[in-house]
C-alpha cells in the first residue's frame, strides 16, 4: 500500500484519486529478508552417505578394546594361552524425520492462475528448503538427547559422557567403553608455551595451535579436519593474524585509487587445520569434527523428497497440501577423534 502524507505523495482527498487512477511501482522479485549460510551443513550434505531400511537405518561397529594380548619370550618361544576377550560392539542410529507441509488454498489457485507477479507457491516451495536448512544447521551444535525424535549432533557425538552418556545405544561410561568418548574439553585446560590458557586470551595463533596439538595427541595422532566458530570467536581468533599482516611492495610500484589491498581472512589455517566460522556455532564453543568418520547420512527414499499434492476434500476443504520430506541423522563412528572445547572468552566482535 502508498504511504500517505510521505514523500511526494499527499493525503486526504487527492491521496485517495491518485491511488484509484495510478500503477504503483512493483519488483517482482520476492527478496527473502531472513535466514544464514551454514559452511558445515554444506559440507556434510556434499559427503553425505546413504541410509536405507532396517528398525536401526545406520548400524556402525566399533572396537572399544583390546581383543588380544602381547608378551616377551625367550629362547624357547613359549607363550601363555590366549585369553579370548571380547571387544566389538555395534553403535545403532535411526533415522530421523523432517517434514515441511505446504498448502496450497483453493482461492490462491484460482485467483494466481494469471497475472500473478510472484508466485505464493514457487514461494513456500523454496522456503521449505530454506527452513529445513536452517533447522539442520542449528541442530548440529545443540543436545538433542532430550527428544528422541530429533537426530544426533556434534555435541552427542564428541561427548566424553558428562553430558551425553548413552551415544549409539552404547553406555560411554561403562567399563572398557572408555575409547568410545569424544573429547569434551574445558578451554582453562589448554595451556600455550607462554603458559597462558585460551580461556584467559581468547583464541590466539598460540592458543588455536596449543588445542590442535592437544587434540591430535588424544585421538591417535590424526589431525582434525576443520574447526568451527562463533563469528564472534572468529573474530578474536582473527584479531591476532591481522597484527601481524605485512603488505610488501614492489619496487617501482605505485598506487592510485584504483589499487586494492587487501586484509583480514575470511578463514584461516592453524597447523594445516582450516578455521572457519559459523552462525549456528554457539558463542564461547570450539568444534572440531574428523570427516573420516563424522558423516551425515540421508535416507535413500527421503532425502529432499517432495509427497506431491493431495487432495483436502476429505476433510472437508477445497485445497491441497504436500509435504517435503528428509530423513537424516549426523553421526561418528569414532568419537575420540572429534572435539568440542567450551569457555573460551572473547571479547566480541
Amino acid at each position: 500500500m502508498p504511504l500517505p502524507g510521505q514523500g511526494a505523495v499527499p493525503t486526504g482527498s487527492l491521496y485517495n484519486e491518485l491511488t484509484s487512477a495510478t500503477r504503483r511501482a512493483f519488483v517482482p522479485r520476492l527478496f527473502v529478508q531472513l535466514y544464514y549460510s551454514t559452511p558445515t551443513l554444506f559440507y556434510l550434505i556434499g559427503a553425505a552417505q546413504r541410509s536405507a531400511g532396517g528398525l536401526s537405518q545406520i548400524t556402525v561397529p566399533v572396537q572399544s578394546q583390546s581383543m588380544v594380548q602381547g608378551q616377551f619370550t625367550g629362547y624357547g618361544g613359549g607363550f601363555n594361552a590366549p585369553v579370548i576377550t571380547p571387544g566389538v560392539q555395534n553403535f545403532q542410529f535411526p533415522t530421523c524425520y523432517w517434514v515441511v507441509p505446504i498448502p496450497l488454498p483453493f482461492g490462491e489457485t484460482v485467483i494466481q492462475a494469471t497475472d500473478r507477479e510472484i508466485s505464493l507457491l514457487k514461494a513456500r516451495m523454496n522456503d521449505a528448503y530454506a527452513i529445513t536448512m536452517q533447522n539442520m544447521g542449528g541442530l548440529i551444535y545443540t543436545n538433542n538427547t532430550g527428544n528422541t525424535l530429533l537426530p544426533d549432533s556434534f555435541v552427542d557425538g564428541f561427548d566424553n559422557g558428562t553430558n551425553v552418556t548413552v551415544y549409539g545405544g552404547i553406555n560411554r561410561n561403562a567399563p572398557g567403553n572408555t575409547s568410545l568418548k569424544g573429547q569434551l574439553l574445558a578451554a582453562s585446560s589448554i595451556t600455550t608455551t607462554s603458559g597462558q590458557t585460551v580461556a584467559t586470551t581468547g583464541f590466539n595463533r598460540a592458543g588455536m595451535s596449543a588445542a590442535m596439538i592437544q587434540i591430535q595427541d588424544a585421538a591417535g595422532g590424526e589431525a582434525s579436519t576443520f574447526c568451527a566458530l562463533n563469528p564472534a570467536d572468529f573474530s578474536t581468533l582473527n584479531r591476532d593474524f591481522i597484527g601481524t599482516e605485512q603488505i610488501f611492495n614492489r619496487p617501482g610500484q605505485t598506487y592510485n585509487m584504483g589499487t586494492q589491498v587487501r586484509s583480514s581472512f575470511p578463514n584461516v589455517n592453524v597447523a594445516g587445520v582450516p578455521v572457519f566460522m559459523d552462525h549456528f556455532c554457539p558463542q564461547g564453543s570450539a568444534f572440531w569434527p574428523n570427516t573420516k568418520y563424522t558423516n551425515m547420512y540421508l535416507d535413500e527414499s527421503a532425502a529432499f523428497e517432495f509427497s506431491g499434492f493431495y487432495s483436502l476434500v476429505p476433510l472437508n476443504q477445497i485445497g491441497q497440501q504436500g509435504v517435503m520430506i528428509v530423513g537424516y541423522n549426523v553421526i561418528t563412528a569414532k568419537p575420540v577423534a572429534n572435539a568440542i572445547m567450551t569457555g573460551i572468552f572473547n571479547a566480541g566482535y
